[in-house]
């Protein structure tokens, strides 16, 4: 986890969907058809904070948790400037497997749209989920983005400056 700390830790990430807005808008467009009308939300592994600050944005009590300090930092700056702070119950450090800062059926939906890209090991990728579902409320609505190994490729070859 050390070298994805370090890498997010030198990356513009909040300027990754600035360069790449179809993701933003199609995973958006996704989010907010199936959210509920209100309720408290998970973004886990949020890295500076885009959707959750979109979702404060939109009314919604939020729960941001990011890997990279850096990122946790930036979200907060971001929150002050777009002046939802209020909206946040808490910014985590944490590692989307071990979600122990959140209790047990805590969020009304929960959002995964950034750490299955990096974990690699099918294992990984359980816990990961299990955590989500564990956080989340019975009947409440995980969103969870993945990226097929070809995107990747495809993604280093036209940027190899952000991979």
């Amino acid at each position: 986890m050390d070298k994805i700390i370090n890498y997010y830790s030198r990356f513009d990430e909040w300027g990754r969907l600035e360069r790449e807005p179809i993701e933003f808008q199609v995973n958006w467009h996704f989010i907010k058809k199936h959210l509920p009308p209100s309720g408290h939300i998970l973004d886990n592994g949020a890295g500076p904070g885009r959707y959750a600050l979109k979702l404060a944005e939109s009314g919604y009590e939020l729960t941001l948790t990011d890997l990279t300090p850096q990122l946790v930092e930036k979200a907060k700056e971001k929150a002050l400037e777009r002046q939802v702070y209020d909206a946040f119950h808490d910014f985590h450090v944490a590692d989307a497997r071990n979600l122990q800062c959140c209790f047990d059926e805590q969020f009304h939906a929960a959002l995964l749209l950034g750490p299955m890209y990096h974990l690699q090991k099918k294992q990984d990728r359980i816990q990961a989920v299990r955590e989500l579902y564990r956080v989340t409320k019975p009947g409440g609505t995980v969103f969870i983005s993945f990226m097929p190994r070809v995107q990747h490729v495809i993604s280093s070859l036209k940027h190899p400056r952000s991979v």
